[in-house]
């Protein structure tokens, strides 16, 4: 496969939400059973990343072929051009099993993507806090010799401990994981079918559990441990050289800093994860606003 090939050929997914809509919010108050049913932090969207997150691709990644949000009906994004022929928003109810909705849970949201009407082979699985900061080529995430890279493991690992705890739950890595995912819709099927009981599982839970099994954790094993021969891992060195994780938090001073350093650095990818409980310091809410603003100027063909 040479460049113009593949150029042609990679789709992108965001998963995204607008926690703001008050029917949302009426839907989630109506399933919720617990406290943590109703954490802002899973839904809120005070800063507007998914938009700033397609400038990215529009600056850094102008090759994607087509872009998928995916997302509750009737929601889409107040400030896109949905009538944009590079955009499709597809709704829950057009891929889900009727029993799966409404769901809350973006383990079973992601579980489901592969089945998105028109999607490429293989495609790039972004959620709407992830974002470009230099130019994205697809040999980010391929190598010379086809294999997929594996973005999010410490060293390849696919073993053991890498994999389940006392009670056969996917154990996470941390912070590294919040990485870009170049996705295979066949792996991720293959995955459904290598173990479906976990699958299965999560379906139940409308909101997230502790014991969920997170898809894309479950596919970076399949991958490397089913997939070798066509896988391979970025290591952890490696991927801190292109790759950030920075947590929105309220501490002024740190993410004064924190900012600082990502607009030296400006990792080809990187997340900003909101982390700021139920009063979001308005200093720091500034602070981000401001730094997107600036990193990522002017509309992009995508908005309105």
């Amino acid at each position: 496969m040479n460049r113009q090939e593949i150029n042609k050929s990679i789709d992108l997914v965001y998963t995204w939400v607008d926690g703001n809509d008050l029917e949302y919010q009426k839907l989630v108050n109506e399933y919720s059973e617990k406290p943590m049913d109703l954490n802002p932090e899973r839904y809120r969207d005070i800063f507007q990343l998914m938009k700033y997150s397609l400038r990215s691709v529009e600056r850094f990644a102008p090759w994607i072929n087509h872009i998928y949000i995916f997302t509750i009906r009737p929601q889409k994004p107040e400030w896109l051009d949905v009538d944009h022929p590079k955009i499709s928003i597809i709704h829950h109810d057009e891929v889900f099993n009727k029993e799966d909705i409404p769901t809350f849970n973006y383990n079973v949201i992601e579980s489901y993507i592969h089945k998105i009407p028109g999607l490429s082979d293989d495609f790039i699985y972004l959620n709407d806090d992830f974002l470009f900061g230099s130019e994205i080529y697809p040999e980010d995430f391929y190598t010379k010799d086809g294999k997929v890279l594996i973005h999010g493991t410490l060293f390849g690992e696919n073993l053991g401990w890498r994999i389940y705890n006392k009670k056969n739950d996917i154990v996470g890595l941390g912070l590294i994981e919040h990485s870009p995912l170049l996705i295979r819709k066949d792996w991720w099927q293959k995955m459904h079918e290598a173990r479906p009981e976990l699958i299965e599982e999560i379906k139940s839970h409308k909101f997230r559990e502790g014991t969920d099994v997170m898809a894309y954790k479950l596919y970076r094993w399949y991958s490397l441990k089913h997939q070798a021969g066509h896988a391979k891992a970025i290591t952890l060195p490696e991927l801190l050289k292109i790759h950030s994780f920075h947590k929105i938090t309220n501490n002024l001073k740190k993410q004064k800093r924190a900012f600082k350093w990502l607009k030296r650095k400006q990792p080809k990818f990187y997340c900003l994860n909101d982390d700021q409980g139920d009063n979001p310091n308005l200093k720091v809410v500034k602070i981000v606003q401001e730094f997107l603003a600036e990193y990522y100027p002017g509309k992009s063909e995508f908005e309105r």
